[in-house]
């Protein structure tokens, strides 16, 4: 049976308010952990998850690991985290949130063969404006280092994005490619930790946080976005995914006392209005056709001549 696209709209919005919860969770975790550790745990713990549906819904298959791009997405996803949880150490988890992503602004980029060139400006304006408050006296300090790591971060998954949305075209399976790049990303942020030593967490807040963060906003929102790139378009559903920056400054306001100033309003307006003019141009997918998937815009789908299996 043909996915529903407005099934899959639903999957996008709730693998949203997941990550969103995982912005605040991180900034409480990172005070106790290390964050190298705190990715590599997050991720095992994650990967364990997905292995153990797979199993259950015997679905589980090695040759996924047998996919290069596979190793591709598990690294890119490594060093995403490394710097998102590096740059939460030094910024607030709200404006971790809106600046992570900036991928919805680049995504079409990497999409399409020419350049929405406003949509992108307007975004990159709201960064801006979210990081320095218009200060450029901030660029000095350390919050200011910390929002241009998180910032990569958010670049570094927009490649993360695209090639997932690659392999879904070729046919993957989204159950196993979801837990294949946790497995994956997990054992490639596990080698940092061999020349820094493994610096375990020295409290049980600490490991509470790491529990919650691999059982909950890592496997499940993943698998419920990737399985979504099945009928919509990474632009789009980059436009719904911005619902976890909502999520991410109410909890981070109410926990964190993290504060809802104009500027980061102003600026993570122009983040969402560039994402919405990039795209603005974007042709929706008509609904699934009785013989199978309707066709899709060209900067959705581009199939591929193999098939593996995903998550």
């Amino acid at each position: 049976m043909a996915p529903s696209r407005s099934r899959d709209f639903g999957l996008v919005l709730l693998a949203s308010v997941l990550w969103g919860t995982s912005f605040p969770g991180s900034k409480l975790t990172v005070g106790t952990v290390d964050p190298l550790f705190l990715t590599f745990a997050r991720m095992a713990i994650g990967a364990l998850l997905g292995m153990t549906v797979l199993a259950a819904t015997r679905r589980l298959d090695r040759r996924v690991f047998r996919e290069p791009l596979v190793w591709v997405l598990g690294a890119i996803n490594a060093i995403g985290f490394e710097l998102q949880n590096e740059g939460i150490l030094l910024t607030t988890a709200s404006k971790t949130a809106l600046l992570v992503n900036v991928n919805v602004v680049i995504i079409p980029v990497l999409m399409v063969l020419f350049l929405k060139v406003a949509g992108i400006l307007i975004g990159t304006l709201g960064v801006v404006v979210v990081a320095t408050k218009l200060d450029l006296a901030s660029l000095a300090g350390g919050q200011f280092a910390g929002d241009l790591l998180v910032f990569v971060a958010g670049v570094v998954w927009a490649f993360y994005v695209v090639g997932a949305k690659k392999m879904v075209d070729r046919g993957a399976d989204y159950v196993a490619l979801s837990a294949g790049i946790l497995a994956t990303t997990a054992l490639l942020a596990a080698i940092p930790l061999f020349f820094v030593g493994w610096p375990l967490p020295t409290n049980g807040n600490g490991w509470l946080g790491i529990a919650y963060l691999g059982l909950v906003p890592t496997f499940t929102p993943l698998l419920l976005y990737v399985a979504s790139m099945r009928t919509i378009s990474p632009t789009v559903s980059g436009l719904l995914i911005l619902l976890e920056v909502v999520v991410a400054a109410v909890l981070s306001f109410l926990f964190l006392r993290d504060p809802l100033g104009v500027y980061t309003l102003a600026g993570g307006a122009l983040i969402l209005f560039g994402a919405y003019v990039v795209t603005r141009g974007d042709q929706p997918m008509p609904e699934p056709a009785a013989g199978g998937l309707a066709s899709v815009p060209s900067d959705a789908t581009r199939r591929g001549p193999g098939r593996i299996i995903r998550r």
